[in-house]
């Protein structure tokens, strides 16, 4: 009994639910390249999905997911899970596109939403009540919306697995290096961006530990009226931020303590440019351009 009385208390932490931007310490093809051309090529890529008009092209940018996923080791199935709140607006999108009030008056979509139905565009409205109705073509349209913004986050998880936070920070330092003409504080920039990556886990595990907390000790979150909802979401609201304050003030301390801004920073070591990494972005841009012209 007292050999159990003397033990130190066990630290419950409870797994975070959403860890996308959490990095991956696995050796891929990807972790090898310059984080520099990745972010480019992410941004390309990104262009090229709004630029593509027809599903030829959105087969093209899902081939070109598919494949740096594989490359980056990449869990499909776990990433479609970590988006379960875009899954819920990605939905939203998908029934607006579908339905209409109007049906008889339906015209198709111009300028950017000027975008191919596929085989559903072909096909009539169909009326449920009356002039209220099921709309083929935009719900292929809405398919063709869904496609394009879930590949984009996809997308950007394959950056945030593949690269790490400090990686991060210093190719945004030095994409912003030429502001420093112009005296923008580019290096503290970058360090706010490689802080803010940091906190993104940390803020959800010690949610999820209040939250655990607050359970224990009776507080219903999915019981009740919308007011007793809100009140008790307050008890955990309310420590987080307490505790996020204190974690701030802390991390202040220390980097003052370490004559941060004293002097100018340095890195152990400097990444350079090299020719593969060269190659690696111009077929990357080329073949998003391709895809841009020709979809």
């Amino acid at each position: 009994m007292r050999g159990l009385l003397l033990r130190p208390p066990l630290l419950y932490t409870a797994p975070m639910p959403f860890n996308a931007a959490t990095y991956s310490t696995r050796q891929t093809p990807l972790h090898a390249v310059d984080p520099r051309v990745k972010i480019v090529l992410l941004v390309s890529y990104s262009i090229t999905l709004f630029c593509i008009r027809d599903w030829y092209g959105m087969a093209a940018c899902t081939a070109i997911f598919i494949a740096c996923a594989l490359l980056a080791k990449l869990s499909i199935a776990s990433s479609l899970r970590q988006l379960f709140v875009l899954w819920i607006i990605l939905g939203v999108t998908l029934l607006v596109n579908s339905f209409s009030f109007d049906i008889f008056h339906v015209g198709t979509p111009t300028g950017l939403g000027s975008v191919s139905a596929g085989l559903f565009s072909e096909i009539a409205p169909i009326p449920l009540f009356g002039s209220f109705g099921f709309v083929p073509a935009g719900f292929g349209r809405g398919c063709y919306y869904v496609m394009r913004i879930a590949l984009l986050a996809l997308g950007s998880m394959i950056i945030t697995t593949t690269t790490s936070a400090t990686e991060l920070s210093r190719s945004l330092e030095q994409f912003l290096k030429p502001l420093k003409r112009f005296n923008v504080p580019t290096h503290d920039l970058a360090t706010i961006v490689s802080i803010a990556l940091r906190f993104i886990p940390v803020t959800f595990d010690e949610f999820q530990i209040v939250r655990s907390a607050q359970e224990a000790r009776g507080a219903m979150f999915s019981s009740g009226g919308l007011i007793s909802r809100l009140k008790a979401w307050r008890t955990v609201l309310i420590p987080l931020f307490i505790g996020l304050f204190r974690r701030a003030d802390v991390l202040a301390l220390a980097m003052d303590s370490r004559c941060y801004g004293a002097g100018t920073p340095t890195h152990l070591y400097e990444r350079t440019f090299s020719m593969k990494s060269a190659a690696l972005l111009v077929l990357g841009m080329g073949l998003c351009a391709v895809v841009s012209a020709l979809c």
